[in-house]
């Protein structure tokens, strides 16, 4: 009999403890850092693509069940992409004005925008500037070639035309540019490996390939200063997973990546 009860206490001690211990409460949370796996679809412009790449894989460690497939490109050609499939969680543009598109469209949900980071346009020239570029207007001497982003693929290629408008050269540079590509990386890539003389990309470009890129400022008059937006799109199927994402990319975590990527995360001073 005494050792009946004996069985009968422990055995009463051990139910009380499964079910009554914190990891019993947490499993029915909803919490999307566990459960079934979460796959997001993110469309980003490639002018962010080095921090959000270590952002991503970050958030991802923080989260192990969640899994965010980024496709890299154009802005403009992402847009599309998104609209025509009608898929997508995030719609990460390179520029402000590619999030305003995207509003219009009905394609992201406004009230979740939020700005991850800033661009200010630059004149990208190899190392050592070996053509003695100071100015948009050298970019249009005769011996000297040119890169452009193209215009309504890339925000950097809008962003482009409207520097050179403003300082009066557009003709002259353009006479000069011997290809236009279609993404911000495709941009940088072309002063990187010596194919161009000069381009007119962002000022992060140099935390790139710092050993290959010199950066010449623009005058204040003709700069265009934007910003890199993030927003959930209306076809997201997984819309609490994707608002954790840009929660994360905003927080000062997320910040501090960019920010060592040489971006700037607070509105930058034009002198």
């Amino acid at each position: 009999m005494a050792l009946l009860l004996g069985l009968l206490l422990v055995a009463g001690c051990a139910g009380g403890e499964s079910g009554s211990g914190p990891a019993a409460g947490e499993a029915g949370s909803g919490s999307t850092s566990t459960g079934e796996p979460i796959r997001l679809v993110a469309f980003v412009g490639s002018a962010s693509q080095p921090p959000t790449t270590e952002a991503k894989e970050a958030f991802e460690a923080m989260h192990p069940n969640i899994t965010i497939d980024a496709t890299f490109g154009g802005s403009g050609t992402l847009l599309n992409q998104m609209t025509l499939e009608e898929t997508g969680d995030l719609y990460m543009p390179g520029s402000d004005d590619y999030m305003d598109k995207a509003e219009a469209q009905g394609a992201i949900i406004p009230e979740t925008s939020a700005i991850v980071a800033y661009l200010v346009p630059s004149i990208c020239v190899r190392s050592g500037n070996p053509k003695n570029i100071q100015s948009l207007a050298d970019m249009g001497r005769a011996e000297v070639t040119v890169g452009l982003a193209e215009a309504g693929a890339v925000c950097l290629g809008d962003v482009s035309d409207e520097v050179l408008r403003s300082a009066g050269v557009e003709e002259q540079v353009k006479a000069n540019c011997i290809t236009y590509a279609r993404s911000c990386s495709q941009t940088q890539q072309l002063v990187q490996l010596g194919e161009v003389d000069a381009i007119i990309g962002w000022d992060a470009f140099k935390s790139w390939a710092p050993e290959e890129i010199d950066i010449v400022p623009i005058a204040a008059e003709h700069l265009r200063v934007r910003n890199i937006p993030i927003a959930v799109s209306v076809y997201a199927e997984q819309r609490e997973a994707a608002q954790e994402f840009i929660d994360f990319i905003t927080s000062q975590e997320g910040k501090d990546i960019f920010a060592r990527h040489g971006y700037s995360v607070t509105p930058p001073e034009i002198q």
